[in-house]
């Protein structure tokens, strides 16, 4: 079996590089490998919200291994991690491995040619803003399945990007469920150093690629109304969420600022039928500025979304598994908490909260970076609509719980480069979580998925160091 094993390894291994030479001879070979091993104390996300169902031991390791080649033309990544945390655990994880699980980081490939870019592969493609608060593509680097198409001429820029949510094999799922992906695209202009535009997404379901969506430069908005009420007849998939918004940017290479808008869903009734029902507003809004000065350079973000937003929807007859979320659940190996971070495909936060980031880098030591962020949320669920209820409060809601989270915490970081190919990095964070959430079985309603709910009393300090070291060599 083991023979067997190594065979099939260095076939695939031939064939890759048999499939990579025609474009290694073209643009240049260079290539470079990458070696991270890093130890983390203490706490993390994931431990938070898993303190009783973790045995997580006081430290654990990380390794990444990379390959990497990168030129005008084309760009290949390729990027392992192996840890030893206990958040996954494969089936040779303790016998062969001794305890440590695999995963991938980063599995893509790049075309360039002047105005035009293609990605392909497992990876995180950003969103169009730089912020720790981006609402349409998470900053929370987690690697899907995407295929980017990337225009900009200086002037234009557009983005066509389909993005696999999820692709379950579990028994017994509703195909809608094993089946989710989105397509997210964007429209801007630039004026000097002014850019502004559209951005929109459209989550769909029980299909895992839609060509139309891909492939038709309309905003996704039409291409839903047209399909679906029928050209003699309704097309594609039916029930589609459709998220839109708009961004502004300017940055002269000193000075940075950014303002964007997330609109799930908003209530025109105000307007137009004010003696009508009132459904919620489904918003989240992200602001920022970096400004670069003699004594460093400082950051503020502001970020926050009201209650339901980027959730499914369960009435009406609308299905549920529509919410711009990678997974259409966050409770894995019975009891097991995946982080709400790594589930919101947008904004990392999701819905229910507001958020406040400070940094500071300065500029006599710029390998050193600073931050302190606050936030505060409230009850959520990215996976259940109307979290315990089987439709909406009237109205639109924010932070409106008996109980709320708050998180205070800073962090230091230094990343010093000691010689040609070695980094060292070093990092301490540490601050305090007030009424930490709970996980919350919901069976009141049609969904029956879980909620997070603060738990007033439920306090905790946080403090994590992460040690590293990064070696990379070209050839």
């Amino acid at each position: 079996m083991e023979e067997s094993r190594i065979r099939s390894i260095k076939r695939a291994l031939l064939l890759f590089f048999l499939l990579l030479q025609p474009w290694l001879v073209l643009t240049g070979f260079a290539v470079e490998f990458s070696l991270t091993a890093s130890y983390n104390i203490r706490e993390s996300i994931f431990t938070i919200y898993n303190l009783e169902r973790l045995n997580t031991p006081a430290g654990f390791f990380n390794f990444d291994i990379g390959i990497n080649h990168s030129s005008e033309a084309f760009q290949f990544k390729a990027i392992m991690s192996a840890r030893n945390d206990g958040v996954y655990k494969d089936p040779f994880s303790e016998s062969y491995y001794a305890g440590y699980y695999f995963n991938f980081k980063e599995g893509s490939i790049t075309f360039k040619n002047n105005s035009l870019s293609i990605s392909v592969g497992k990876t995180h493609l950003q969103d169009v803003v730089d912020s720790p608060y981006s609402l349409f593509i998470s900053s929370v680097p987690i690697p899907r399945n995407v295929l980017d198409f990337t225009y900009y001429d200086g002037k234009f820029f557009y983005v066509t990007r389909w993005i696999e949510l999820c692709n379950r094999s579990e028994a017994g799922l509703d195909t809608r469920e094993k089946l989710r992906s989105a397509n997210y695209k964007v429209y801007a202009l630039r004026l000097g150093n002014l850019r502004f535009g559209y951005q929109d997404v459209s989550v769909y379901v029980g299909q895992n690629f839609s060509f139309e969506y891909f492939a038709n430069p309309l905003p996704s908005f039409f291409i839903q109304y047209v399909n679906d009420t029928g050209r003699p007849y309704p097309e594609g998939l039916g029930e589609t969420n459709y998220i839109s918004g708009f961004f502004f940017d300017y940055d002269d290479g000193k000075n940075y600022y950014y303002a964007q808008i997330l609109v799930d869903d908003i209530n025109m009734n105000r307007f137009l039928h004010p003696e009508s029902y009132q459904n919620p507003d489904k918003i989240a809004w992200s602001l920022g500025l970096v400004q670069k000065t003699s004594i460093g350079t400082f950051g503020f973000y502001h970020a926050g979304a009201t209650k339901y937003t980027f959730q499914p929807s369960a009435e009406s007859g609308n299905q549920r598994f529509y919410g711009y979320t990678y997974y259409t659940d966050f409770v894995y190996n019975t009891s097991m908490i995946l982080p709400l971070e790594f589930v919101y495909a947008g904004y990392k936060y999701g819905e229910n909260n507001i958020a406040f980031m400070f940094s500071y880098v300065p500029s006599d030591i710029p390998d050193l970076n600073t931050s302190f962020e606050f936030v505060v949320l409230g009850e959520r669920s990215p996976v259940n609509a109307w979290n315990d209820r089987t439709t909406y409060i009237p109205g639109t809601h924010l932070l409106d719980d008996p109980v709320r989270e708050y998180r205070a915490v800073g962090e230091i970081s230094y990343s010093p480069v000691i010689s040609d190919g070695v980094k060292l990095f070093a990092s301490l964070s540490a601050g305090f979580i007030w009424n930490v959430s709970i996980l919350v079985e919901i069976d009141s309603d049609n969904v029956k998925k879980p909620l997070l709910r603060p738990q007033h009393g439920n306090n905790i300090p946080f403090f994590s160091v992460n040690i590293g070291v990064l070696l990379s060599k070209s050839f």
